[in-house]
């Protein structure tokens, strides 16, 4: 009897083993999709910067500057600053651009980094025309 309960107690372990491993399976499964459903969020962030020549701003300055000293230069009556920071900070996230505190605090820092270098619309070897290019604008298709 004592090596039967010792089988029934391998065999309670085991499915539960395979339920956690199946449920964890799951669980991937389901972050890959929302990825997936998702990811236009990412090229529509990078066609914004592009458009709105976020890197050529932060380039213009020769160095970090701020949100609002971004927002000044952006060619537009009354920019949304809470948004642009929104798409700024999730092209940080996305290591498109930088950020830096400055010294003795104040105002975040936003920076170039060499993947933001192919965004500037003067550059040698610039992608933003590819970038406007290839994101379809659907509102269009009217």
């Amino acid at each position: 009897m004592a090596g039967g309960s010792e089988n029934d107690d391998v065999l309670e372990v085991s499915p539960s083993h395979n339920e956690a491993d199946e449920a964890e399976s799951m669980l991937k499964g389901q972050a890959e999709i929302w990825g997936h459903m998702f990811a236009f969020a990412d090229s529509m962030a990078l066609k914004c910067a592009v458009e709105l020549r976020i890197a050529d701003i932060i380039h213009s300055h020769g160095r970090p500057i701020t949100l609002s000293q971004i927002t000044t230069c952006i060619d537009s009556p009354s920019p949304d600053i809470a948004n642009l920071g929104r798409i700024i900070r999730f092209l940080v996230h996305a290591k498109i651009f930088t950020t830096a505190a400055p010294p003795g605090g104040g105002e975040t820092l936003y920076g170039l980094t060499p993947a933001s270098k192919w965004l500037l619309h003067d550059g040698e070897l610039s992608l933003a025309p590819a970038i406007i290019m290839n994101m379809l604008d659907f509102g269009q298709l009217d």
